[in-house]
Parts: C-alpha cells; structure tokens; sequence
C-alpha cells in the first residue's frame, strides 16, 4: 500500500481538577504452552491466548478441530480444517471477548494533578503457514483485521488510536505479492496550541533545513525513485508494479507535479522532473540616520542556509549521478539505467544552458 502522509502531534493540556482521584487495580495472569505436534500431524493453529485450540492437536489431515474461547473469555467456537501438512489449519475467529471485571474505587480528596503519558509499542510476527503478510504502512495504521487472512481474501486497514479516517480495504491475491492497496488517510486528533511572540528588529534570518532518509521497499513494490532533497516521492512507496506514482516539489520548493510509471521489479519507475524553484526569500533592512550636518546609511542583511544531505547509494543496475560541483543540479540523472540519458542543469542562484549527459 502507499504509504499516506501522516503528521502526529503530542500535546500537552493542563487542566486543574479538584476532587479527583482514581484508583484502578487489574490482575490478569497468561501462560502459554507450545507443543511440537507429531509427525504426520497437523500443526494446531497459533492465534492468541485469548483462544483455546487444544482440540486442534493430534489431527491427521483432512480433517477439522473446533477453536473455542479460553477461561475467562466467551464467544462461538469456530471450525478450522487442516487439508495438508504443508498449509496445516484454515480459518477465522472465534470472537472472544473478555468476562473479567475490573474494579474502580473512587476517593475524593483536595488534589490537583496533570499528567500526560504516551506509549507507543509495535510488535511484528511472522504470519501463520500459508496466510498473507500483514500490510506494513507505520504507526498511524491500524491492520489488525489482516491477521490471519489466506489468499484470495480481503482485510480492512483502519486508523490507529489517536487518529481519524475512513478505513481502506486491502487485497491478498496470493502470498507472494501479498497483500495491496492503498489509505486510509488517517488525520490526528491531538490539538496543538502555538504560541507567538512579535520581535521588532532591523536584522532578518531566513533559515532552511532539509533531511533525505532512504527506506527499504516493501518486498513486491517498486523501488521509489532516488532524486534528491527538493523532490517529494513519498506517494512512490508500496506501489505494485504496473502502476504510478505522483511526484511533486519538497517543501520549500514550488513547481507542477509529474506522474512516474513503474512497469516491472527490474526498471522500477521511470519519469523526469518536476522543475522545482526554491521559495526562500531573502529580506533586506535598510536604516538612514540624518542631522543638519551629517547622513549615514546602514543596510543589515542575514540569511542562514542549513543543509543536510544523506548519500544513497544507487539502485543496483543504474548508472552513478554525476558529481561535478554544487553550482549544478544532477538529481535528473538518479535511477538512470544504462543506455540511457539525463539532463544536468545551474543550481537555484546560478543561471546556464542545461546539457545533455550519456551512461552507455
């Protein structure tokens, strides 16, 4: 899937609360015990310890079991078939819900708190033996309801908690290309104050900072092309090939968006441009000082430019950019494969004829 842009922002409210506090207390106890199965046996679905699959053992295919919900948890048990050794069991649910209570007890005392705590904690396991690979598009995503899902099947990608959207439906095909698709658009819902102050002075800075960071494509998806820092491919990620892609100027660079076309896993995308421009602007003051006798003049003028460039290496089989100096841009010529060509023109603040470059 592509992987959408998403922005998460953590705020801190303060708000003061008088007679509140809240003391909750639950213990709950897990054991889980893994068994290898018999030869010639079925290997007993692995799905949770919410679930209990003890009648999944010693089951000599064909043939079925019965998934029930273990103590403490309560739900319709569900049928699961074991059809060879190599798949081992098939199938879904049950839906087992939780029938331990919690206790609260509420004391009301003269106390005023704040305290804002998150935590983040993601867990990646390999899939059951025949079942798709689960979609892995970041934290803001939901795809829970992937897991187990067999070829040919469908699951539905939601937003993670924290954040709004409506949910995407992806595609399993087979186990080798896995699971496609694309979405949700998940949006944030912590609100974020910002406070500003106004400073009058006779001094402006202007400051830029860019950072490049090269992620590894999802196995099946088409390599994102490598073009450097003021170009935006980040709708490039997790397309299956044939399919596009739209590129589009970095922040702080303005110019038309371009569409990139990946055919097959060997060329990956092929496109040019888009012709991005800077948008940073640089401001002059200017301050006269005047008498009867005497007029002076003083211009003060700051611009600060920070750049932070990450090297990549090219994309196996292409041809390496050019490196010929700063005063020129060579990003028209990464993910070139050879015969091929590409177009080196003038960096921003420098002017000159583009020229043509060869890899034979």
């Amino acid at each position: 899937g592509i992987d959408p842009d998403c922005v998460s922002t953590t705020t801190t409210s303060t708000r003061t609360t008088v007679t509140t506090t809240i003391t909750s207390i639950t213990s709950t106890t897990t054991t889980t015990s893994t068994t290898t199965p018999l030869p010639g046996t079925c290997y007993p679905p692995v799905i949770g310890a919410d679930k209990d699959t003890s009648d999944c053992i010693l089951v000599i295919p064909p043939g079925t079991c019965t998934v029930r919900c273990a103590t403490g948890y309560a739900g319709d048990p569900a049928t699961y078939y074991c059809f060879n050794l190599e798949d081992n069991f098939v199938g879904t649910g049950p839906a087992c819900t939780s029938t331990t209570t919690t206790m609260t007890t509420e004391t009301t005392t003269k106390t005023t708190t704040t305290l804002t705590s998150t935590t983040t904690t993601t867990s990646t396991t390999t899939p059951l033996p025949g079942a798709c690979y689960p979609p892995v598009l970041g934290p803001t995503f939901d795809t829970s309801d992937c897991s187990p899902v067999f070829p040919p099947g469908t699951c539905e990608v939601r937003c993670a908690t924290g954040y709004v959207g409506a949910p995407a439906v992806y595609t399993c095909d087979n186990i080798v290309d896995n699971f496609y698709g694309s979405g949700p658009d998940c949006t944030s819902t912590t609100t974020t104050s910002t406070a500003t102050a106004s400073t009058i002075t006779d001094t402006t800075a202007t400051a830029t900072t860019t950072t490049t960071s090269t992620t590894t494509p999802i196995p099946g998806t088409c390599y994102p092309p490598v073009l450097g820092a003021k170009f935006d491919t980040s709708l490039c990620s997790g397309v299956f090939p044939p399919g596009t892609c739209t590129v589009g100027c970095a922040a702080g660079y303005d110019g038309d968006p371009v569409t990139y076309y990946c055919y097959d896993l060997d060329n990956n995308f092929e496109g040019s441009g888009p012709d991005c421009q800077t948008t940073t602007t640089t401001t002059t003051v200017s301050t006269t000082v005047s008498s009867s006798t005497t007029s002076s003049s003083t211009t003060a003028s700051l611009t600060t430019t920070t750049t932070t460039t990450s090297t990549t290496t090219p994309i196996p089989g292409t041809c390496y950019p050019p490196v010929i100096g700063q005063d020129k841009d060579t990003s028209n010529c990464s993910g070139i494969f050879p015969p091929g060509t590409c177009t080196v023109s003038c960096t921003a603040g420098y002017s000159g004829d583009p020229v043509i470059y060869y890899c034979y």
